[in-house]
Protein backbone atom coordinates (compact mmCIF):
# COMPACT_ATOMS: atom_id res chain seq x y z
CA UNK A 1 0.00 0.00 0.00
CA UNK A 2 2.86 2.35 0.83
CA UNK A 3 4.41 1.71 -2.59
CA UNK A 4 1.07 2.52 -4.20
CA UNK A 5 0.91 5.83 -2.34
CA UNK A 6 4.52 6.50 -3.29
CA UNK A 7 3.89 5.79 -6.99
CA UNK A 8 0.74 7.90 -6.86
CA UNK A 9 2.67 10.75 -5.23
CA UNK A 10 5.44 10.54 -7.81
CA UNK A 11 2.89 10.37 -10.62
CA UNK A 12 0.95 13.40 -9.35
CA UNK A 13 4.17 15.30 -8.69
CA UNK A 14 5.43 14.56 -12.21
CA UNK A 15 2.04 15.40 -13.67
CA UNK A 16 1.85 18.72 -11.83
CA UNK A 17 5.42 19.67 -12.79
CA UNK A 18 4.79 18.71 -16.38
CA UNK A 19 1.52 20.64 -16.39
CA UNK A 20 3.23 23.65 -14.83
CA UNK A 21 5.98 23.45 -17.45
CA UNK A 22 3.50 23.20 -20.35
CA UNK A 23 1.20 25.94 -19.04
CA UNK A 24 4.05 28.34 -18.19
CA UNK A 25 5.79 27.83 -21.51
CA UNK A 26 2.47 28.18 -23.32
CA UNK A 27 1.77 31.45 -21.54
CA UNK A 28 5.25 32.71 -22.42
CA UNK A 29 4.75 31.74 -26.07
CA UNK A 30 1.32 33.39 -26.14
CA UNK A 31 2.73 36.52 -24.47
CA UNK A 32 5.58 36.64 -26.98
CA UNK A 33 3.14 36.28 -29.85
CA UNK A 34 0.98 39.07 -28.44
CA UNK A 35 3.99 41.31 -27.82
CA UNK A 36 5.41 40.59 -31.25
CA UNK A 37 2.12 41.58 -32.81
CA UNK A 38 1.54 44.70 -30.69
CA UNK A 39 5.09 45.84 -29.89
CA UNK A 40 7.20 47.63 -32.48
CA UNK A 41 10.74 49.00 -32.33
CA UNK A 42 12.07 51.31 -35.01
CA UNK A 43 14.19 54.41 -35.29
CA UNK A 44 16.84 56.24 -37.24
CA UNK A 45 20.50 57.15 -37.39
CA UNK A 46 21.45 60.51 -38.89
CA UNK A 47 24.90 61.92 -39.48
CA UNK A 48 25.32 65.58 -40.46
CA UNK A 49 28.53 67.32 -41.46
CA UNK A 50 28.25 71.09 -41.72
CA UNK A 51 30.72 73.86 -42.47
CA UNK A 52 29.79 77.32 -41.19
CA UNK A 53 31.59 80.48 -42.28
CA UNK A 54 30.74 83.85 -40.76
CA UNK A 55 31.26 86.88 -43.02
CA UNK A 56 33.92 88.45 -40.78
CA UNK A 57 35.99 85.29 -40.32
CA UNK A 58 38.70 83.91 -42.61
CA UNK A 59 38.19 80.24 -41.78
CA UNK A 60 35.10 78.06 -41.52
CA UNK A 61 34.00 76.14 -38.44
CA UNK A 62 33.20 72.46 -38.98
CA UNK A 63 30.62 70.47 -37.03
CA UNK A 64 29.75 66.76 -37.16
CA UNK A 65 26.47 65.71 -35.53
CA UNK A 66 25.48 62.05 -35.13
CA UNK A 67 21.98 61.36 -33.81
CA UNK A 68 20.54 57.98 -32.89
CA UNK A 69 16.81 57.86 -32.26
CA UNK A 70 15.06 54.75 -30.97
CA UNK A 71 11.25 54.55 -30.96
CA UNK A 72 9.01 52.09 -29.16
CA UNK A 73 5.30 51.50 -29.73
CA UNK A 74 3.07 49.16 -27.78
CA UNK A 75 -0.57 48.68 -28.75
CA UNK A 76 -2.17 46.95 -25.79
CA UNK A 77 -5.63 46.71 -27.37
CA UNK A 78 -7.99 48.73 -29.52
CA UNK A 79 -8.20 51.42 -26.83
CA UNK A 80 -4.73 51.87 -25.36
CA UNK A 81 -1.36 52.46 -26.98
CA UNK A 82 1.98 53.56 -25.55
CA UNK A 83 4.78 55.50 -27.28
CA UNK A 84 8.36 56.25 -26.28
CA UNK A 85 11.42 57.69 -28.01
CA UNK A 86 14.96 58.25 -26.74
CA UNK A 87 17.63 60.26 -28.56
CA UNK A 88 21.41 60.29 -28.20
CA UNK A 89 23.29 63.04 -29.99
CA UNK A 90 27.07 63.36 -30.32
CA UNK A 91 28.62 66.59 -31.64
CA UNK A 92 32.23 67.07 -32.70
CA UNK A 93 33.27 70.63 -33.45
CA UNK A 94 36.49 72.30 -34.53
CA UNK A 95 36.32 74.98 -31.85
CA UNK A 96 35.73 74.08 -28.22
CA UNK A 97 32.18 74.46 -26.91
CA UNK A 98 30.99 74.40 -23.32
CA UNK A 99 27.70 72.52 -23.80
CA UNK A 100 25.59 70.77 -26.40
CA UNK A 101 23.74 72.97 -28.83
CA UNK A 102 19.97 72.62 -28.44
CA UNK A 103 18.31 74.16 -31.47
CA UNK A 104 14.84 73.76 -29.99
CA UNK A 105 13.61 75.10 -26.68
CA UNK A 106 12.57 72.74 -23.91
CA UNK A 107 10.54 75.26 -21.95
CA UNK A 108 7.40 73.13 -21.94
CA UNK A 109 8.61 70.16 -19.92
CA UNK A 110 7.60 69.71 -16.30
CA UNK A 111 10.65 67.59 -15.50
CA UNK A 112 13.45 66.33 -17.70
CA UNK A 113 16.58 64.24 -17.79
CA UNK A 114 19.93 65.93 -17.58
CA UNK A 115 20.69 66.92 -21.17
CA UNK A 116 24.48 66.91 -21.23
CA UNK A 117 26.17 63.56 -20.65
CA UNK A 118 29.64 64.76 -21.70
CA UNK A 119 31.13 66.94 -20.52
CA UNK A 120 29.05 66.37 -17.39
CA UNK A 121 29.84 69.87 -16.15
CA UNK A 122 28.28 72.38 -18.53
CA UNK A 123 31.05 74.89 -17.78
CA UNK A 124 33.76 72.56 -19.13
CA UNK A 125 34.90 73.22 -22.68
CA UNK A 126 35.35 70.36 -25.13
CA UNK A 127 35.51 69.65 -28.84
CA UNK A 128 32.98 66.87 -28.32
CA UNK A 129 29.63 66.78 -26.56
CA UNK A 130 27.21 63.94 -25.89
CA UNK A 131 23.58 64.76 -25.12
CA UNK A 132 20.42 62.80 -24.41
CA UNK A 133 16.73 63.55 -24.92
CA UNK A 134 13.75 61.53 -23.70
CA UNK A 135 11.62 62.92 -26.52
CA UNK A 136 8.45 60.79 -26.31
CA UNK A 137 6.77 59.08 -23.39
CA UNK A 138 2.99 59.13 -23.58
CA UNK A 139 -0.08 56.94 -23.52
CA UNK A 140 -3.02 57.35 -25.87
CA UNK A 141 -6.60 56.27 -25.16
CA UNK A 142 -8.95 55.98 -28.15
CA UNK A 143 -12.70 55.63 -27.76
CA UNK A 144 -15.91 56.00 -29.74
CA UNK A 145 -14.27 56.10 -33.14
CA UNK A 146 -11.96 59.07 -33.68
CA UNK A 147 -12.00 60.42 -30.11
CA UNK A 148 -8.77 60.16 -28.17
CA UNK A 149 -6.96 61.43 -25.08
CA UNK A 150 -3.15 61.43 -24.79
CA UNK A 151 -1.07 62.04 -21.68
CA UNK A 152 2.69 62.47 -21.42
CA UNK A 153 5.58 63.76 -23.51
CA UNK A 154 4.31 64.18 -27.06
CA UNK A 155 4.54 66.47 -30.11
CA UNK A 156 2.17 69.46 -30.13
CA UNK A 157 2.19 71.65 -33.23
CA UNK A 158 -0.31 73.79 -35.13
CA UNK A 159 -0.78 75.41 -38.52
CA UNK A 160 -1.01 74.49 -42.20
CA UNK A 161 1.62 76.91 -43.54
CA UNK A 162 4.79 75.39 -44.95
CA UNK A 163 7.59 77.68 -43.78
CA UNK A 164 6.26 80.11 -41.13
CA UNK A 165 3.39 79.07 -38.83
CA UNK A 166 1.97 82.03 -36.85
CA UNK A 167 -0.11 79.78 -34.57
CA UNK A 168 2.80 77.43 -33.76
CA UNK A 169 4.46 79.17 -30.80
CA UNK A 170 5.44 76.37 -28.41
CA UNK A 171 8.50 74.76 -30.05
CA UNK A 172 8.63 76.02 -33.65
CA UNK A 173 11.41 75.19 -36.09
CA UNK A 174 13.78 77.91 -37.21
CA UNK A 175 14.51 78.30 -40.91
CA UNK A 176 18.14 77.12 -40.70
CA UNK A 177 17.60 73.92 -38.70
CA UNK A 178 18.97 70.94 -40.60
CA UNK A 179 16.80 68.24 -39.04
CA UNK A 180 13.10 69.12 -39.11
CA UNK A 181 11.60 65.63 -39.15
CA UNK A 182 10.63 65.30 -35.50
CA UNK A 183 9.07 68.05 -33.42
CA UNK A 184 10.54 68.13 -29.93
CA UNK A 185 8.24 66.58 -27.36
CA UNK A 186 6.42 68.59 -24.69
CA UNK A 187 4.67 67.41 -21.53
CA UNK A 188 0.94 67.66 -22.16
CA UNK A 189 -2.53 66.25 -21.76
CA UNK A 190 -4.55 66.57 -24.96
CA UNK A 191 -8.05 65.51 -26.04
CA UNK A 192 -9.61 65.34 -29.51
CA UNK A 193 -13.40 65.00 -29.28
CA UNK A 194 -15.66 64.67 -32.32
CA UNK A 195 -18.71 66.93 -32.25
CA UNK A 196 -20.05 65.78 -35.60
CA UNK A 197 -18.82 64.12 -38.76
CA UNK A 198 -17.24 67.41 -39.89
CA UNK A 199 -16.20 69.12 -36.66
CA UNK A 200 -13.92 68.38 -33.71
CA UNK A 201 -12.73 70.01 -30.50
CA UNK A 202 -9.01 69.89 -29.74
CA UNK A 203 -8.14 70.93 -26.18
CA UNK A 204 -5.07 70.52 -24.06
CA UNK A 205 -2.73 71.72 -21.35
CA UNK A 206 1.05 71.85 -21.84
CA UNK A 207 3.01 71.78 -18.60
CA UNK A 208 5.80 74.23 -17.93
CA UNK A 209 8.94 73.86 -15.87
CA UNK A 210 8.21 72.27 -12.46
CA UNK A 211 4.47 72.39 -13.25
CA UNK A 212 4.55 76.19 -12.89
CA UNK A 213 1.24 77.44 -14.29
CA UNK A 214 2.72 80.79 -15.34
CA UNK A 215 5.18 78.86 -17.54
CA UNK A 216 2.55 76.51 -18.97
CA UNK A 217 0.18 76.66 -21.93
CA UNK A 218 -3.52 75.88 -22.35
CA UNK A 219 -5.32 75.78 -25.69
CA UNK A 220 -8.79 75.22 -27.12
CA UNK A 221 -9.19 74.67 -30.85
CA UNK A 222 -12.33 74.09 -32.90
CA UNK A 223 -11.85 72.36 -36.26
CA UNK A 224 -14.58 71.98 -38.87
CA UNK A 225 -15.09 71.56 -42.60
CA UNK A 226 -17.43 74.09 -44.18
CA UNK A 227 -17.96 74.65 -47.92
CA UNK A 228 -15.09 72.23 -48.64
CA UNK A 229 -12.77 74.36 -46.51
CA UNK A 230 -10.90 73.15 -43.42
CA UNK A 231 -11.40 75.84 -40.77
CA UNK A 232 -9.69 76.05 -37.41
CA UNK A 233 -10.07 78.69 -34.70
CA UNK A 234 -7.93 78.68 -31.58
CA UNK A 235 -7.53 80.37 -28.23
CA UNK A 236 -4.27 79.74 -26.42
CA UNK A 237 -2.68 80.88 -23.20
CA UNK A 238 1.08 80.39 -23.46
CA UNK A 239 2.97 81.44 -20.36
CA UNK A 240 1.27 84.77 -19.51
CA UNK A 241 0.29 85.62 -23.09
CA UNK A 242 -2.97 85.21 -25.04
CA UNK A 243 -3.08 84.04 -28.67
CA UNK A 244 -6.18 84.17 -30.87
CA UNK A 245 -5.60 82.14 -34.03
CA UNK A 246 -7.25 81.10 -37.26
CA UNK A 247 -6.31 78.61 -39.98
CA UNK A 248 -8.05 78.07 -43.34
CA UNK A 249 -7.06 75.48 -45.97
CA UNK A 250 -8.80 74.29 -49.13
CA UNK A 251 -8.30 73.08 -52.68
CA UNK A 252 -8.55 75.69 -55.43
CA UNK A 253 -8.89 73.76 -58.66
CA UNK A 254 -5.69 71.73 -59.04
CA UNK A 255 -3.93 73.90 -56.45
CA UNK A 256 -4.15 74.18 -52.66
CA UNK A 257 -4.35 77.37 -50.65
CA UNK A 258 -4.08 78.32 -46.98
CA UNK A 259 -4.37 81.30 -44.67
CA UNK A 260 -2.98 81.13 -41.14
CA UNK A 261 -3.07 84.06 -38.73
CA UNK A 262 -2.49 84.82 -35.04
CA UNK A 263 -3.05 87.89 -32.88
CA UNK A 264 -1.07 87.89 -29.65
CA UNK A 265 -1.62 89.96 -26.50
CA UNK A 266 1.61 89.70 -24.47
CA UNK A 267 1.29 89.55 -20.66
CA UNK A 268 -2.52 89.47 -20.99
CA UNK A 269 -2.81 87.15 -17.99
CA UNK A 270 -0.23 89.09 -15.99
CA UNK A 271 -2.12 92.36 -15.77
CA UNK A 272 -5.59 92.70 -17.32
CA UNK A 273 -5.26 96.46 -17.32
CA UNK A 274 -2.84 96.09 -20.26
CA UNK A 275 -5.41 94.24 -22.40
CA UNK A 276 -6.41 97.47 -24.11
CA UNK A 277 -2.86 98.50 -25.03
CA UNK A 278 -1.54 99.53 -28.44
CA UNK A 279 -2.61 97.07 -31.12
CA UNK A 280 0.85 96.98 -32.67
CA UNK A 281 -0.06 98.44 -36.05
CA UNK A 282 2.89 100.86 -35.91
CA UNK A 283 5.97 98.69 -36.18
CA UNK A 284 8.50 101.43 -35.49
CA UNK A 285 6.86 103.48 -32.75
CA UNK A 286 8.86 101.89 -29.92
CA UNK A 287 10.44 98.72 -28.66
CA UNK A 288 7.80 98.00 -26.03
CA UNK A 289 8.17 94.31 -25.30
CA UNK A 290 4.49 94.04 -24.29
CA UNK A 291 3.00 95.51 -27.48
CA UNK A 292 0.30 93.41 -29.13
CA UNK A 293 1.25 91.98 -32.50
CA UNK A 294 -0.24 90.20 -35.51
CA UNK A 295 1.30 87.54 -37.77
CA UNK A 296 -0.22 86.03 -40.89
CA UNK A 297 0.79 83.68 -43.69
CA UNK A 298 -1.03 83.38 -47.02
CA UNK A 299 0.12 80.61 -49.35
CA UNK A 300 -0.60 78.36 -52.30
CA UNK A 301 1.04 75.29 -53.82
CA UNK A 302 0.70 73.81 -57.29
CA UNK A 303 2.20 70.93 -59.23
CA UNK A 304 3.47 72.58 -62.42
CA UNK A 305 4.22 69.24 -64.06
CA UNK A 306 4.18 65.64 -62.82
CA UNK A 307 7.83 66.19 -61.81
CA UNK A 308 7.81 69.81 -60.55
CA UNK A 309 6.10 70.90 -57.33
CA UNK A 310 6.03 74.57 -56.32
CA UNK A 311 4.63 76.80 -53.61
CA UNK A 312 4.59 80.48 -52.64
CA UNK A 313 3.90 82.12 -49.29
CA UNK A 314 3.57 85.72 -48.15
CA UNK A 315 4.24 86.31 -44.46
CA UNK A 316 3.37 89.43 -42.46
CA UNK A 317 5.01 89.99 -39.08
CA UNK A 318 3.99 93.08 -37.11
CA UNK A 319 6.31 92.04 -34.28
CA UNK A 320 9.23 92.96 -36.55
CA UNK A 321 10.43 96.35 -37.68
CA UNK A 322 10.84 98.32 -40.92
CA UNK A 323 14.05 99.91 -39.60
CA UNK A 324 17.09 97.62 -40.02
CA UNK A 325 18.96 99.52 -37.28
CA UNK A 326 16.38 98.27 -34.75
CA UNK A 327 16.83 94.57 -35.58
CA UNK A 328 19.25 94.09 -32.72
CA UNK A 329 16.80 95.41 -30.09
CA UNK A 330 13.99 93.02 -31.08
CA UNK A 331 15.41 90.27 -28.85
CA UNK A 332 13.95 92.15 -25.87
CA UNK A 333 10.38 91.74 -27.12
CA UNK A 334 8.05 89.12 -25.68
CA UNK A 335 7.36 87.90 -29.24
CA UNK A 336 11.00 86.84 -29.60
CA UNK A 337 11.59 85.67 -26.04
CA UNK A 338 8.40 83.65 -25.61
CA UNK A 339 6.34 83.74 -28.82
CA UNK A 340 8.53 81.67 -31.13
CA UNK A 341 9.17 84.61 -33.50
CA UNK A 342 12.57 84.63 -35.21
CA UNK A 343 12.13 86.81 -38.32
CA UNK A 344 13.04 90.46 -37.74
CA UNK A 345 11.34 92.16 -40.68
CA UNK A 346 7.68 92.78 -41.51
CA UNK A 347 7.02 91.62 -45.08
CA UNK A 348 8.32 88.37 -46.61
CA UNK A 349 7.95 86.34 -49.79
CA UNK A 350 8.83 82.64 -49.50
CA UNK A 351 8.87 80.70 -52.79
CA UNK A 352 9.92 77.08 -53.08
CA UNK A 353 10.24 74.46 -55.81
CA UNK A 354 11.10 70.75 -55.95
CA UNK A 355 12.16 68.97 -59.13
CA UNK A 356 12.09 65.17 -59.22
CA UNK A 357 15.06 64.52 -61.51
CA UNK A 358 14.56 60.76 -61.28
CA UNK A 359 12.61 58.61 -58.79
CA UNK A 360 15.74 58.53 -56.58
CA UNK A 361 17.03 62.11 -57.08
CA UNK A 362 15.24 65.30 -55.95
CA UNK A 363 16.42 68.91 -56.10
CA UNK A 364 14.77 71.54 -53.86
CA UNK A 365 15.21 75.29 -53.65
CA UNK A 366 13.66 77.58 -51.02
CA UNK A 367 14.02 81.35 -50.66
CA UNK A 368 13.26 83.52 -47.64
CA UNK A 369 13.04 87.08 -49.03
CA UNK A 370 12.77 90.15 -46.81
CA UNK A 371 10.87 92.55 -49.06
CA UNK A 372 11.81 95.73 -47.15
CA UNK A 373 15.62 95.36 -46.90
CA UNK A 374 15.91 93.10 -50.02
CA UNK A 375 17.97 90.44 -48.25
CA UNK A 376 17.59 86.74 -49.08
CA UNK A 377 18.38 83.47 -47.32
CA UNK A 378 18.47 80.63 -49.84
CA UNK A 379 18.34 76.93 -48.96
CA UNK A 380 19.12 74.55 -51.82
CA UNK A 381 19.57 70.81 -51.31
CA UNK A 382 19.83 67.61 -53.31
CA UNK A 383 18.32 64.39 -51.94
CA UNK A 384 19.34 60.93 -53.13
CA UNK A 385 17.51 57.74 -52.19
CA UNK A 386 20.61 55.56 -51.98
CA UNK A 387 18.80 52.39 -50.91
CA UNK A 388 15.64 51.39 -49.15
CA UNK A 389 15.40 53.58 -46.02
CA UNK A 390 18.81 55.16 -46.73
CA UNK A 391 19.05 58.79 -47.92
CA UNK A 392 21.95 61.10 -48.71
CA UNK A 393 21.62 64.92 -48.78
CA UNK A 394 23.84 67.75 -49.97
CA UNK A 395 22.78 71.32 -49.26
CA UNK A 396 23.61 74.96 -48.62
CA UNK A 397 22.25 78.00 -46.82
CA UNK A 398 23.47 81.06 -48.69
CA UNK A 399 22.69 84.64 -47.53
CA UNK A 400 22.44 87.67 -49.81
CA UNK A 401 22.10 91.28 -48.64
CA UNK A 402 23.86 94.41 -47.44
CA UNK A 403 26.71 93.85 -44.97
CA UNK A 404 27.11 95.45 -41.55
CA UNK A 405 28.40 99.04 -41.77
CA UNK A 406 28.43 100.68 -38.33
CA UNK A 407 24.83 99.43 -38.02
CA UNK A 408 22.96 96.42 -39.38
CA UNK A 409 21.81 97.06 -42.95
CA UNK A 410 19.87 93.86 -43.69
CA UNK A 411 18.48 90.82 -41.94
CA UNK A 412 20.34 88.09 -43.82
CA UNK A 413 23.38 89.94 -45.21
CA UNK A 414 25.52 89.03 -42.19
CA UNK A 415 24.21 85.49 -41.76
CA UNK A 416 26.78 82.68 -42.01
CA UNK A 417 27.21 80.57 -45.12
CA UNK A 418 26.43 76.94 -44.33
CA UNK A 419 27.37 73.92 -46.43
CA UNK A 420 26.19 70.53 -45.22
CA UNK A 421 25.89 66.88 -46.11
CA UNK A 422 23.99 64.12 -44.36
CA UNK A 423 23.21 60.44 -44.41
CA UNK A 424 19.95 59.19 -42.91
CA UNK A 425 19.21 55.55 -42.13
CA UNK A 426 15.81 54.30 -40.94
CA UNK A 427 15.04 50.93 -39.43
Amino acid sequence: MKKLYLYLYLYLSLFLRLSYFIVSKSLIIIALLIIQKSFAVDGSFKSYFSSLKNPNENSADGLVTNTFRSKFTWTANEYYSFYAAYVLSANVQKNQITHSENTQKRDYRAYDLKTDLYPSNSSDASNMTLAQNLDRLFINYSFLGSNNISLGRQPVAFGSSKMVNPTDVLVPFTYQELDKEERIGVDAIRANISISALSMLDAGHVFGDNLNFSKSSTFLRWKLNLFETDISTMFMKFKKNLLIGMDLARNIGDASGWLEAAYVLPKYFDDFSNSGSDNGSDNDSDNDSDKNYFRGTLGMDYKLTPLIYSYLEYHYNSAGTLDTEKYISLALKTAYREGGVSLKGVHYLIPGITYEITPIWKLTGQFLYNIVDSSILNNTFLEHSFAQDVFIDLGTYLPFGKKFQLTQKSEFGDSPKIFYSSIRLYF
